[in-house]
């Protein structure tokens, strides 16, 4: 049995197909294959700051009588306004 190759070497060597994978033909299309993201009414987002950015937000926030959630679709819907096009809420 040859040896899985790890870390850079697994992506620098070339594949070679073995004899019991499919075919591209053979496989499943795209379009068939269920979709899980982004399908729901409500999509969850992850936005990374700093922490130094993260503490100044959320003292808006609390400042504000406001949550982040708030504050971020409000900045959103400005952005939006500023482009011509209808917010997001």
């Amino acid at each position: 049995m040859a040896e899985k190759s790890i870390g850079l070497a697994a992506f620098t060597q070339k594949k070679v197909p073995r004899a019991d994978a499919p075919t591209p033909s053979e496989a499943t299309p795209t379009s068939a294959k269920r979709r899980r993201r982004g399908t729901r009414e409500t999509v969850a987002l992850s936005v990374r700051l700093p922490r130094a950015g993260w503490e100044r937000l959320h003292q808006l926030a609390i400042s504000e009588g406001e949550s982040i959630q708030t504050l971020a679709v409000r900045g959103l819907n400005k952005i939006f306004a500023e482009k011509g096009l209808p917010g997001i809420d």
